[in-house]
């Protein structure tokens, strides 16, 4: 078996404990050398969750309580050295997300400690990249093992956020915003980066949480939707690419897998090995992305997006109605263009807007979402959105 190429999944259609840990096992179990080939005796270990901002479990922002109790058990019994959960949000404290979400209770159980990653250290990409150095939080840069643990979201951005978006989080608070400037409106160069980021890191697995994931208003704001299935691959691509193809996505509608595809990754669902359950009673054909348009526009009107982009593209737009006029979305904004008056909810600047949809991901109140412009709907009526 070509571990590499491997993908595991398993049936999980509520988060019943001894049926995610058992399906766990058995995910893990089926790999070469089960966890103790994942976590070495005595290994320091990071488990990098997605945590974006506080919010209940049953809110399907972060992984489930259940299932990062399920990893921390597996990491113990391999006999891992020392075992910390981490992440950098981009709203709140690593601590207070695992608060709201049920994981502190958990991490105080097993005497682990939850960081929030606070200082950088740099590291060398592997050669060829074309990033050569990644800034990246230091308890990433030291652990011995990688242990990723994506939740399923749709995202206003990236279309969706698995397994290679997650590892963004090792980027330590303003960085990432920085990160978004630079990238600006190129998704491919920032599809990229987050490729060559997950890659230097190279998490020993990565194993998504999609008993219950998010579809609609993305990664934070969306609707729960039951998926019922846990997967878990020691190559994030494979992972991903499988995930997208169980929702109804090709890899060319993810940026990720698309620009994954050029660097030649496996993305090809024919060239992955799936085993575990069978994959027919887990797809979903219907599942709501976060905006039905590419944020650059249709293929085809890209040559004269200068002139027609404000019609036929996807862009983040607020709720009057919900808008607390708290400010976070002020703060997160990398290209600076929201703006707060002294009445009425926050204003955004479409022209210097760079649709990165920071604001809509840390908006507490879910008044920020991914609109389509009104030439979306009609290019949708014809067929012609692609």
């Amino acid at each position: 078996m070509n571990a590499g190429k491997t993908v595991c999944i398993k049936q999980v259609p509520e988060y019943d404990y001894p049926r995610v840990k058992q399906a766990l096992d058995d995910m893990i179990g089926a790999m070469p050398g089960g966890w103790q080939a994942i976590v070495p005796r005595g290994a320091r270990v990071l488990i990098k969750p997605n945590f974006l901002k506080p919010a209940p479990a049953e809110a399907a922002v972060s992984p489930h309580p259940a299932v990062m109790r399920a990893v921390i058990e597996g990491c113990m019994a391999a006999g891992a050295g020392h075992v910390v959960i981490g992440d950098s949000p981009g709203y709140g404290t690593a601590q207070r997300v695992a608060e709201a979400c049920g994981v502190m209770q958990v991490a105080r159980e097993f005497g682990i400690e939850v960081v929030n990653f606070s200082q950088s250290v740099t590291i060398d990409a592997p050669a060829g990249f074309i990033h050569r150095r990644f800034e990246v939080a230091r308890e990433a840069a030291e652990a011995d093992v990688i242990i990723n643990v994506p939740k399923f979201k749709t995202h206003a951005m990236m279309v969706l956020t698995l397994a290679v978006k997650n590892l963004y989080g090792v980027i330590v608070g303003r960085q990432k915003a920085r990160r978004h400037f630079q990238s600006g409106r190129d998704y491919q160069h920032f599809a990229r980066f987050l490729l060559e980021l997950a890659y230097t890191l190279k998490p020993a697995i990565s194993i998504l949480d999609a008993v219950v994931g998010m579809e609609g208003n993305g990664p934070s704001s969306g609707t729960p939707r039951p998926l019922g299935y846990l997967a878990a691959s020691r190559d994030m691509v494979c992972l991903d690419a499988l995930a997208a193809h169980l929702a109804g996505f090709s890899p060319q509608q993810v940026y990720t897998l698309a620009e994954a595809g050029r660097m030649g990754l496996t993305v090809d669902m024919e060239e992955i090995t799936c085993i575990g359950d069978p994959l027919d009673g887990l797809r979903t054909r219907d599942l709501k992305p976060a905006g039905q348009m590419s944020v650059e526009g249709p293929a085809f009107l890209r040559p004269v997006s200068w002139l027609v982009n404000r019609f036929v593209t996807t862009r983040p737009k607020v709720d009057a109605r919900l808008c607390c006029r708290c400010g976070i979305c002020l703060e997160a904004c990398p290209a600076r263009c929201m703006s707060l008056a002294d009445k009425g909810p926050v204003a955004i600047n479409t022209k210097a807007c760079i649709r990165c949809f920071c604001c809509q991901e840390l908006c507490p109140e879910g008044a920020i979402c991914a609109h389509d412009a009104f030439g979306v709907h009609l290019l949708r009526r014809f067929g012609m959105e692609g």
